[in-house]
């Protein structure tokens, strides 16, 4: 080979090397770099290696790279060992220890190194710090599992438990009067009481190594077994719900002792927290303790709420939900002067439904507002020619629903028949907001109609709502009506209605009068108006 070329030849492999080093160079300093011997013992280390190892060069010379081992596992390792030995690199996370015992994490590659035989001499570690980032997606996946509140697990990590258990036990324990201890202290404090709690279920659990304890939502807790035998686990909960309670949680200074109600399911895990829910939603006035059992038929009475969502969809699409109309007599005229208009469903083979059958399934459905804005419509239709006053139930979810309140208002400006419409307020007991609904009741009487409290006397009906709602009409509630003639009881609370009524300047309207006996009663005591089976039975049509 004449020498020019040789010496060209001599450049490009120095020009090379020098650009290979500049790598080389740049690898050491954004990475931790080692080299091992064919047992594994550092032969080489950088000074990155150093700076983060805190291991000088001359204390990690001839020592095993194990001298940096954390706690992977075994299997990792000989996969690691494995891998290496095969010719190939090796790829992945590495906890790794400091001389000062903590720890760190690098994404490493070892690769083995081959002399031109193809034989392995000795192997290359590129290490890359990572502490910072798995130290970050450990926090999010903390924070995915743990409840924020109380910092013990979550229904996230419940579900996720009750798929890796084999045989799982559940309890779920709601607070009682929770929303009562929110209201009176705040809810921090309200917050405060469930840290609390959570804290002692978690120091009574320290005794049951195969239950583990969760917050679920709000107030409600979660305490999920495994491999229980059924009453010893019933058993447990209730002593450790006995112990959590035996002392009581100091709020603004006061002792606040808390009770639980609780609900019990031993179902396959597929079905277990569904199954504990379904029971637990079943029955909101449930009693402090209910045993899941398919002997109680839930799943046919949710089949039956399904088949009912559907009938309820297909009739409003069909146009077969109706008003039907009910007398209102006016016992001082003896004539009928007012109609109440009542929701009914019209089956495909013409059979008429009730409210009770489809009303709660409605609201569950999400298809209530719906079918009040049938009623609306339709009543409006059916008595715009008509000298007739009328009368349509109202839910605090109708009135506070904005779309429908500029439906109301929209319907009685397109008739102009407010001055016949009135309007009968159901579940006045509820009302919180009366800012809210007064201003609806302020904006339908500009338009000429008057308001009616429906079922008063029943539940939690005060008269305070009477002066606040500045009702027009009380409707005395049937429970009372029906039996007042025989109860002594029942007679002085319709008189003390009546009296204040009278008092107020507020007219009173007696339902449920289902015979003649109780008709001549009401007229006797000065009820202005009667209506019930007696008088007429709701119909589509109203008496001529």
């Amino acid at each position: 080979m004449p020498n020019f070329e040789l010496e060209e030849l001599i450049k490009e492999l120095k020009r090379e090397n020098y650009i290979l080093k500049q790598y080389y160079k740049a690898a050491e300093e954004t990475n931790i770099v080692s080299k091992g011997d064919l047992q594994g013992n550092i032969t080489y280390a950088n000074d990155k290696f150093v700076e983060v190892s805190q291991y000088s060069k001359e204390e990690a010379m001839g020592k095993p790279h194990s001298l940096l081992k954390g706690e992977d596992s075994k299997e990792k390792f000989d996969n690691l060992w494995e891998t290496i030995k095969s010719k190939k690199s090796w790829k992945g996370l590495l906890r790794n220890r400091k001389k000062d015992d903590s720890f760190y994490f690098v994404d490493n590659v070892i690769t083995p190194i081959l002399n031109e035989d193809g034989i392995i001499f000795e192997y290359i570690s590129f290490r890359h710090e990572v502490t910072d980032l798995v130290e970050k997606t450990e926090k999010l996946e903390r924070a995915l599992r743990e409840d924020i509140v109380t910092k013990i697990s979550n229904r996230f990590k419940l579900l996720e438990d009750i798929t890796a258990f084999s045989k799982p036990s559940i309890a779920i324990i709601d607070i009682v009067n929770f929303s009562l201890i929110n209201d009176l202290y705040s809810h921090k404090k309200g917050d405060k009481l469930l840290q609390t709690i959570a804290k002692r279920l978690k120091k009574e659990l320290i005794n049951y190594k195969n239950y583990s304890v969760y917050r679920v939502h709000s107030d409600e807790f979660a305490i999920l077994g495994n491999f229980e035998d059924r009453e010893d686990f019933i058993k447990n909960i209730k002593n450790i719900l006995k112990s959590v309670t035996k002392e009581p949680i100091k709020l603004r200074d006061k002792d606040i002792y808390v009770d639980f109600k609780y609900v019990f399911s031993f179902e396959d895990k597929k079905y277990l927290l569904e199954s504990a829910n379904m029971i637990k939603k079943h029955s909101q006035k449930f009693k402090y303790e209910i045993i899941y059992s398919k002997d109680l038929q839930l799943e046919k009475f949710y089949e039956n709420n399904r088949i009912w969502a559907v009938r309820i969809k297909n009739a409003l699409n069909d146009d077969r939900i109706v008003p039907f109309y009910q007398a209102i007599y006016n016992t001082k005229t003896k004539k009928i002067e007012k109609y109440e208009c009542l929701v009914r469903l019209i089956g495909k083979d013409g059979k008429v439904y009730s409210p009770f059958y489809f009303l709660d399934i409605a609201k569950k459905s999400r298809q209530y507002l719906l079918i009040t804005k049938k009623v609306i419509e339709k009543s409006f239709e059916y008595f715009k020619d008509k000298d007739f006053e009328f009368s349509i139930n109202l839910t605090l979810e109708d009135i506070i629903d904005k779309n429908m309140r500029e439906f109301i208002l929209k319907k009685l400006h397109e008739y102009n028949i407010g001055h016949k419409v009135v309007f009968e307020i159901v579940e006045s007991e509820e009302i919180v907001d009366f800012d809210e609904i007064n201003e609806f009741i302020a904006n339908v009487r500009e338009l000429g109609c008057k308001i009616a409290i429906d079922d008063f006397g029943s539940g939690y009906s005060n008269f305070a709502y009477l002066i606040k709602l500045k009702a027009d009409y009380i409707k005395i509630d049937g429970s009372l009506i029906k039996d007042f003639i025989t109860d002594t009881n029942y007679f002085n609370i319709v008189k003390t209605i009546l009296e204040f009524a009278k008092l107020q300047n507020i007219k009173t309207v007696a339902e449920f009068v289902s015979q003649k006996e109780i008709l001549e009663k009401v007229t006797r005591m000065g009820i202005d108006y009667a209506q019930g089976f007696y008088i007429h039975e709701p119909s589509d049509k109203i008496l001529i």
